[in-house]
C-alpha cells in the first residue's frame, strides 16, 4: 500500500483529457491527483495554482506536442524546481526539452496504457524523502509568539480553504487544546496568565490558534504527546490549572477515535505541531512568561513528510511504553488530569 502522495500534473489545455487519464490512473494507486480542476471559482488562477503546487510532493508534467509550446508549463516546473520539489516528467510521444532536459523522464505510450506499470516501479516515497538542493521559498522562521500562532493560524486556513483536513499532531506540554476557545474578554484569559499578563493582541492570535487547530482536529483527529504534570512555576499554580481544566473541556468534548494521546516528559523538549503532511512549525522550549520563540515553519512537503514519519515513530514508541488501547487513551489521560487538579485542590 502506498503512502498517498499529492502529485500535482501540470499540463497544456489541449491535453485535458491526458490529464484526466493520467489523474484517474495515479488515484487507482493510491496517490492524491492534484490539477487545476480543483481551482474554486472566483480565486485568482495564477495565486492558487501556487498553492497546489507548494503542497505537492511530487510535480508531474506531462510533456507532449502541445505543452513544448506552450510557456505556463515550463514556467510551473521552474516555480517547483524552486521549490524544490521532486519533478517526474512523463514524456507522451514527446522528448523532454529546455528546463526538462536535464531531468529523467518517464517515456509512455501515447493512451498512457503502461502509465500504472511505469509508475508503480518507482519508489516515489524514497524521491520525496531523499531532496537535493534548498527550498528556501517554503521555510519561515517566526521570532515572536505572536507571529507563531498568527502562521499556525494562517496555514490552517490555507489547507482548508484547498479543501483538506489534516491530522493534527503535537508534541507539547500541555498542547494548543489548553489555550481558551473563548473571547478575549472572558475572565479566564487573566486566570490563564497567571503571573505573567499578555496582551489582547496575543490572546487574540491564541485563540485564532486554538480555533483553527481546532477545526482540522475535529475533522481528521489528532494525536498528542503531552506532560499534564508539567508546571508553569513562574506563571504559578493557578495558572497550570486553569490550562489543564481547559485541556480537560477538550478532550471531553472529542470522540475516543478522534483521539490518540500520550504521556510523557519528552514533551517538554520543545513544541512541534504539524496539520496532516501539509506543514509543521517546530519551537524551542519557552521560557515562563515569554511564549514561543524561534519557530521554524516549512510547507516543504518532503521534509513535513519526513518530520511527520519521525512523529509517528517516536509517537508509537511512547504508546508502547505507555501501554493500553489507544482508543482508550483518551479516556486514562482525562483520569490523569482529573487527579492532579484533585490533587492541586487538596494542597
Amino acid at each position: 500500500m502506498v503512502y498517498p502522495l499529492r502529485i500535482f500534473i501540470s499540463y497544456s489545455h489541449e491535453d485535458t483529457e491526458l490529464a484526466s487519464r493520467a489523474a484517474e490512473i495515479l488515484s487507482g494507486i493510491g496517490y492524491v491527483p492534484i490539477w487545476d480542476k480543483h481551482i474554486r471559482p472566483g480565486i485568482a488562477f495564477t495565486e492558487e495554482i501556487k498553492q497546489l503546487i507548494l503542497h505537492a510532493h511530487i510535480f508531474l508534467p506531462l510533456i507532449t506536442k502541445n505543452s513544448a509550446s506552450r510557456p505556463w508549463v515550463h514556467q510551473e516546473t521552474g516555480y517547483a524546481a524552486a521549490l524544490n520539489i521532486p519533478i517526474l516528467p512523463v514524456a507522451i510521444g514527446a522528448i523532454p526539452g529546455e528546463m526538462v532536459a536535464q531531468l529523467q523522464a518517464v517515456a509512455v505510450q501515447p493512451d498512457l496504457a503502461d502509465l500504472r506499470e511505469k509508475i508503480t516501479a518507482i519508489n516515489l516515497e524514497q524521491i520525496v524523502l531523499s531532496p537535493k538542493g534548498t527550498f528556501l521559498q517554503n521555510v519561515e522562521i517566526s521570532d515572536w509568539p505572536e507571529r507563531r500562532a498568527e502562521l499556525l493560524a494562517q496555514n490552517c486556513r490555507i489547507v482548508a480553504e484547498l479543501g483538506n483536513f489534516g491530522r493534527v499532531r503535537q508534541r507539547a506540554a500541555l498542547s494548543s487544546f489548553s489555550i481558551p476557545d473563548k473571547e478575549v474578554s472572558d475572565e479566564i484569559w487573566d486566570r490563564r496568565d497567571g503571573d505573567f499578563k499578555r496582551s489582547p493582541y496575543y490572546h487574540n492570535r491564541l485563540l485564532e490558534e486554538r480555533l483553527a487547530l481546532e477545526q482540522h482536529a475535529r475533522e481528521a483527529g489528532c494525536s498528542l504527546i503531552i506532560d499534564p504534570d508539567f508546571c508553569l512555576e513562574r506563571n504559578g499554580r493557578t495558572a497550570t490549572n486553569v490550562r489543564l481544566e481547559i485541556l480537560l473541556q477538550f478532550l471531553e468534548s472529542m470522540p475516543d477515535e478522534k483521539v490518540s494521546v500520550v504521556v510523557s516528559r519528552q514533551a517538554r523538549s520543545g513544541n512541534l505541531t504539524l496539520v496532516g503532511d501539509w506543514f509543521s512549525a517546530e519551537s524551542v522550549s519557552p521560557r515562563a512568561g515569554e511564549g514561543h520563540r524561534q519557530t521554524v515553519f516549512t510547507w516543504h512537503p518532503p521534509t513535513v513528510l519526513g518530520v511527520m514519519q519521525k512523529f509517528d515513530k517516536q509517537f508509537g514508541e511512547l504508546a508502547r511504553i505507555q501501554g493500553g488501547d489507544l482508543l482508550s487513551s483518551r479516556q486514562q489521560v482525562i483520569k490523569r488530569i482529573k487527579e492532579i487538579l484533585v490533587e492541586q485542590k487538596a494542597q
